[in-house]
């Protein structure tokens, strides 16, 4: 279900944010919502806290073209990553912190 959002803004940024939208041909609010899905690490719409392993990095179907060129291009991300005994402490460290 989809319910509304008020944002105040500065004058100059609505209208810029107005016109990236046209040149994108999308709406305002889902250059919003989309903006916030990337932030949330959520593009399925659901709750990002409740992801599961397998999904952990998936790919959203709907980027835009520069996007998935850029994800094409790179790849899957690496999960089996050598690293030494520090640099996994402080891994395993941000990894807490941030939850």
């Amino acid at each position: 279900m989809k319910s509304k959002l008020t944002l105040r803004l500065d004058d100059s940024l609505k209208e810029r944010a107005k016109q990236l939208a046209e040149e994108r041909g999308a709406s305002v609010s889902k250059i919003v919502e989309d903006y916030f899905r990337l932030l949330l690490h959520d593009p399925s719409g659901g709750d990002s806290r409740a992801e599961s392993a397998s999904g952990k990095n998936a790919v959203p179907d709907d980027l835009p073209p520069r996007t998935r060129q850029m994800v094409d291009a790179l790849g899957p991300a690496k999960t089996d990553l050598d690293l030494d005994e520090d640099t996994e402490a402080w891994v395993d460290a941000m990894h807490e912190k941030h939850k």
